[in-house]
């Protein structure tokens, strides 16, 4: 998942190497069989195909464009805070701005999906991200 202009800058860079690559390849690759042919260039397409999918996910989510799903757990919504970091339109450096951490801090957060991240600062996250936590027990087994 792309999380960062940055990132967005190094996939774009990355995905028009891989064309050019499979351009060249397509080019150079008269000797092969076909097989060995079909074979590479089937795994280009599938990363091109990786790269530009996320790309359309973080340009939809710089939209706006982001639903949370109902009835998720809290591991579930830990994993959700980049998107909709992404979607509230702040950046990292904003979000860590907010929050009192660095960017590189909140960087590693979203690296680790929020593990070991104290209930506290996810607190904090989560009242910036202005999402509210509705906790119910479990239903116990029949």
């Amino acid at each position: 998942m792309i999380k960062s202009e940055k990132q967005k800058t190094r996939s774009l860079k990355l995905l028009e190497n891989m064309k050019k690559d499979k351009e060249d390849f397509l080019l150079k690759s008269q000797n092969l069989h076909q097989e060995i042919i079909n074979a590479h260039i089937g795994g280009i397409d599938s990363m091109i195909g990786q790269l530009e999918s996320e790309l359309t996910e973080y340009e939809e989510l710089k939209a706006g464009k982001f639903q949370l799903p109902q009835d998720i757990s809290f591991i579930e919504l830990l994993r959700y805070l980049p998107k909709i970091r992404i979607a509230k339109g702040l950046s990292q450096k904003d979000l860590a701005d907010l929050i009192g951490v660095t960017k590189q801090q909140i960087n590693r957060y979203e690296e680790y999906e929020y593990q070991n991240v104290g209930v506290e600062k996810v607190n904090k996250i989560l009242d910036v991200l202005n999402i509210s936590l509705d906790m119910k027990p479990k239903k116990e087994a029949a």
